[in-house]
């Protein structure tokens, strides 16, 4: 039995009916017995099916009670900490007491056109889409996916700031003989992602070879300190450090008692970044972020004529294409070097 019964009603009605067709199918005599028998087993179909019939969820309910759960076990802190952002200031204020059948292809993008901010929403409806196709992957919820063909706001480019290598090497002087030092050294010359620079231990350094084994990432979530594995494969990499850095490490080193330990000692990557930029204020040094740091890196290396193949094994990327799309700037100098290269082609043409 597949088809289904709103109520007991309707399956009521349905006996006299199933009586009829037994008399005259088995005579009267075998009659009662048939219908005894089908009775039950339509009864136990309607049963099994009011049993299957799960109580309908809203969209607040899935999230919270289902979506971030499983989301937990296999993102990151920080990463889980985003979805829940979005999820509490965006997507369950509008959506949350909905049924997934009822949000339409229509309300989402009225929704969406009514942010101020591209980014918001942009990371607003990435969240609501995932919480969508997940219940329908992992819950069956049999609905036509409503965010397909959304069509989110464009954003803005923002201009990444990026020091010159003069205004590297003016940094760290300025940084000699800081407790952060090391840590400064490391963001400016490696091009470290900033979990990876705040994970960094000392033992993770050769200080006979220059060589810098990025083995794991620290994350701060909530004040909480978070370990993990490097973001991608490609991301678990051997890098090495220029001369003059690895002179300055290694008397570092030595003057702290070759410690084994973190390299930014006990502080917590929020201190670090704060630390920083405190000092540069005081000192007038030139300031980035420590993201802005690995930017700055690969801008340098391309201006003085690095690969992008090259650059993309140092910053462990995955692809040359993003490498790139988020990390190389057309400054002057990139600018000038071609337009000399393509001058020198035409002029000798």
């Amino acid at each position: 039995m597949t088809e289904r019964y709103d109520d007991k009603k309707a399956f009521c009605r349905f006996v006299p009916a199933l009586l009829l067709f037994a008399a005259f199918q088995f005579g009267e005599r075998t009659a009662k017995s048939q219908v005894e028998t089908h009775t039950e087993h339509y009864k136990h179909a309607w049963d099994f099916s009011q049993a299957e019939r799960k109580p309908k969820m809203n969209l607040k309910e899935i999230a919270y009670s289902h979506y971030m759960p499983a989301k937990r076990k296999r993102r990151r802190a920080n990463t889980c900490e985003g979805y829940a952002s979005a999820l509490r200031l965006h997507v369950v204020p509008r959506f949350g007491r909905m049924e997934l059948e009822a949000i339409t292809h229509e309300a989402i993008q009225e929704w969406v056109d009514g942010f101020e901010l591209p980014g918001a929403a942009a990371k607003a409806f990435k969240t609501l889409r995932q919480v969508i196709r997940w219940s329908i992957a992992n819950l069956g919820i049999r609905i036509w996916d409503p965010t397909i063909g959304i069509e989110l706001p464009r954003k803005p480019k923002p201009e990444k700031h990026v020091l010159t290598a003069e205004e590297v090497a003016t940094t760290l002087r300025g940084f000699w003989g800081h407790e952060l030092e090391p840590a400064v050294i490391l963001s400016s010359v490696l091009g470290l992602r900033p979990g990876e620079t705040y994970g960094m231990r000392w033992s993770d350094i050769d200080m006979r070879s220059g060589a810098v084994h990025v083995r794991r990432t620290l994350q701060e979530v909530r004040g909480l300190l978070h370990v993990y594995l490097p973001k991608t494969e490609k991301s678990e990499r051997t890098v090495y450090l220029p001369r003059f850095a690895l002179d300055r490490l290694r008397t570092v080193w030595r003057e702290q008692g070759r410690p084994k330990g973190r390299v930014i000692g006990a502080f917590k990557p929020s201190q670090v970044a704060r630390r920083i930029k405190a000092w540069c204020r005081r000192q007038a040094l030139p300031y980035v972020s420590m993201y802005q740091r690995r930017h700055t890196w690969a801008t340098i290396a391309v201006e003085a004529g690095a690969g992008i193949e090259a650059v993309a094994m140092m910053l462990g990327h995955g692809s040359i294409n993003t490498t790139a799309q988020y990390y190389l700037q057309p400054t002057r100098k990139i600018c000038a070097g071609v337009q000399a290269l393509v001058s020198e082609r035409i002029v000798g043409a």
